[in-house]
């Protein structure tokens, strides 16, 4: 049974270290998606953060299959576990069963790691993205807002331009101008070009995250 999990994830393959999202994960095999593109058969070292409480797991594996995301530019990548450490083995396999124990009938959406909460005003005049983890900035900023995109999902506001409020974890808020992009699967994304004070201080920002991290 695949236990849907939307956490962080390292990927370190020859060519550098990585960031990304799993999806879910079923025995030793796990789906997550990166910015980048792994080579099938590789072997990484996955960094694998689980929502126990406890730290990061640390495990090998190789890459089974890779395919292009439909919700965003990511890339969907299918890995198999080949090796991991005893204790690791006992958390990955005690998180796994009290996931399927514990179903709840009714629960609300959880929010991923990665994705801001977006609350648009009823007027369609302001959108604001606030990030309640400062761990998202690793991943969100390389891969959506240095490209002046951001995906939001249902429908778009009515009025094509609009102001974009951002509010990182550190306590800094930027406004700026923004529209509505094209249309993606289950909603939309929001189009707009950071000014420069503000993308210095949010790429800052998660340089200084990921290197505490790393």
């Amino acid at each position: 049974m695949k236990t849907r999990m939307h956490a962080t994830i390292g990927i370190q393959t020859t060519r550098g270290v990585y960031f990304g999202t799993t999806d879910w994960i079923k025995g030793r095999t796990l789906q997550f998606r990166i910015d980048k593109v792994p080579q099938l058969n590789e072997e990484v070292v996955l960094k694998i953060e689980i929502p126990d409480g406890g730290s990061w797991l640390m495990a090998e594996a190789r890459i089974l299959r890779t395919a292009e995301s439909s919700r965003d530019e990511t890339t969907r990548v299918l890995a198999r576990i080949t090796s991991l450490g005893h204790s690791d083995m006992k958390r990955l396999r005690r998180f796994l069963k009290n996931s399927i124990r514990e179903q709840p009938t009714t629960v609300a959406k959880p929010i991923p790691l990665h994705e801001p909460t977006i609350h648009l005003s009823p007027d369609g005049r302001k959108l604001t993205a606030k990030w309640q983890d400062a761990r998202a900035f690793r991943r969100d900023w390389a891969l959506h807002l240095v490209r002046g995109r951001l995906p939001a999902t249902g429908d778009p506001p009515h009025r094509r331009a609009f102001m974009m409020r951002i509010m990182m974890p550190d306590g800094f808020v930027t406004t700026f101008p923004a529209e509505i992009g094209e249309k993606i699967q289950g909603g939309w994304l929001v189009r707009f070009l950071v000014p420069h004070d503000a993308f210095s201080r949010m790429r800052t920002f998660a340089e200084r995250r990921s290197a505490k991290v790393v």
